[in-house]
């Protein structure tokens, strides 16, 4: 958004402010062909659809509990990465997917590119044979996914910092101006994704961001910005992560007006090439005080309010930062321990949010957090998991992904699902997955006091598991 918007969203009151955020902006320019067409055939496309708030495949409900693996594509070019042997990695990749298929599990979560902007240089932005190289083992990710009857929902922009660092910008003027060299290099990244696979059904949605909304709003706290690693000593090698000259100072701040313009553009950038996917941000559960928080943006203000949202403000927040052309509402989630928990009796605002907009729910990271070492040894976080899932059976949230699936990268991001030493998880992810898909009637769109009473009694039962104080 532009200095004169944020000008007048100073001046103007709040309520005409969050309308002005939802001006429609003009269409994005037509998409380009991608520079490689895949050559792989798909036969019979079924992809993921949506009528109001059901999401729906065949024309019949969609359920699923699946899981992240956010490393998979890594582990298809770790030769480019320079870090081992291709053909050692895919065998590896390929077994824990017959791992997951033999679970029954259906759908996985994969970030779409590489994380640091140096891994991307290496790999999309690399020469003509290197990108070649990246797309053929692109093609081969996805159909080792078929083979196994895996859908994927693939994360476009997983760490939107990369691509103002690519552009030696900063994330402010990323997000807010369409023209910038960092967002012309992402322009282009979902151009060439979107275009090469907008008629695969192997995609089960697209997927815009990992938690970016965490990202905004934070200006008084973070004034060398929110983009990650900030190095105290420039002299520290980390060419392995970016290339010099990037920005490292206030202006990689956001605010959430700013993350919903980019959205709604990227989002319209995705719709005018693809008409066949979906569309979800892939944001976490909202700060519950992110509406505070972001009128402190438009206020500027030099200090935090962390003063807790109203169940309406903290709707409102959740219908700023979930635009059309946007098709669902993504939330991040873990049932945790400490004092700053969220507890599953929340979700039920984001579900009447959700169901007022006429928005499907999916739940893209979801799991038990609070607890040191491998997370899932304990029985507590065990009983939290179980909690969890009875809570999107409680709430029909449709799409259930649960964090993370036998990571194989450093360090590892806890809590892991690990296939050789957890059988009762396991156990928990297969009967999951089973009733989910044995439901075939609609997706309920309200939320009744017995389910809010079911949601407070599972809160309790993992609470006094993990001897919390309630």
């Amino acid at each position: 958004m532009n200095q004169r918007v944020l000008w007048w969203c100073e001046c103007l009151s709040v309520a005409t402010a969050l309308a002005l955020v939802s001006v429609v902006l003009p269409p994005p320019p037509a998409s380009a062909a991608t520079e490689e067409k895949s050559e792989k055939t798909h036969p019979g496309p079924l992809f993921l659809t949506r009528t109001g708030a059901q999401l729906l495949m065949g024309g019949r409900p969609f359920r699923a509990v699946g899981v992240n693996k956010h490393e998979l594509l890594d582990l298809y070019m770790p030769d480019l990465l320079g870090k081992g042997d291709a053909a050692a990695s895919m065998a590896a990749a390929r077994r824990s997917l017959d791992r997951l298929a033999s679970l029954g599990v259906t759908v996985l979560r994969v970030r779409g590119s590489q994380f640091w902007p140096a891994q991307i240089e290496k790999t999309y932005l690399g020469g003509k044979q290197t990108r070649k190289i990246f797309w053929d083992r692109y093609d081969t990710m996805l159909d080792d996914c078929d083979a196994r009857g895996l859908k994927v929902v693939l994360t476009i922009g997983w760490h939107l910092g990369a691509w103002p660092d690519l552009g030696h910008d900063s994330l402010q003027n990323f997000v807010g101006d369409p023209h910038s060299k960092g967002r012309a290099l992402f322009d282009g990244w979902v151009r060439d994704l979107v275009g090469r696979y907008k008629d695969r059904d192997t995609i089960l949605f697209w997927e815009l961001t990992n938690e970016a909304n965490l990202g905004a709003d934070l200006r008084p706290m973070k004034p060398k910005g929110v983009i990650t690693p900030i190095l105290a000593d420039p002299s520290t090698p980390h060419g392995h992560l970016y290339r010099d000259p990037v920005v490292r100072d206030v202006r990689n701040n956001m605010s959430s007006d700013e993350l919903a313009a980019f959205v709604r553009e990227s989002a319209r950038l995705i719709k005018s090439i693809d008409r066949n996917h979906l569309i979800g941000t892939g944001f976490s559960l909202p700060r519950p005080a992110a509406w505070h928080l972001w009128l402190g943006s438009l206020r500027r203000t030099t200090k935090m309010d962390w003063t807790p949202d109203s169940d309406g403000e903290w709707a409102d927040y959740l219908r700023l930062i979930s635009p059309d052309p946007v098709d669902l509402i993504s939330i991040h989630h873990y049932l945790g321990t400490g004092r700053k928990r969220i507890r599953l009796e929340r979700l039920v605002i984001i579900k009447k949010a959700a169901d007022e907009l006429r928005k499907p729910v999916y739940w893209g990271e979801a799991g038990v957090s609070g607890f040191p070492g491998q997370v899932y040894d304990r029985a507590a976080a065990r009983i939290g998991l179980r909690c969890v899932l009875d809570a999107v059976r409680i709430l029909d949230i449709p799409l259930c992904l649960l964090w993370t699936w036998n990571e194989a990268g450093r360090p590892v991001h806890e809590p892991v699902l690990r296939p050789g030493s957890q059988p009762e998880v396991l156990e928990l992810l297969r009967e999951a997955q089973a009733r989910a898909r044995a439901m075939d009637a609609p997706q309920k769109e309200s939320v009744s006091t017995v389910d809010i009473a079911r949601l407070r009694a599972l809160d309790q039962e993992f609470l006094d598991a993990a001897g919390a104080v309630p």
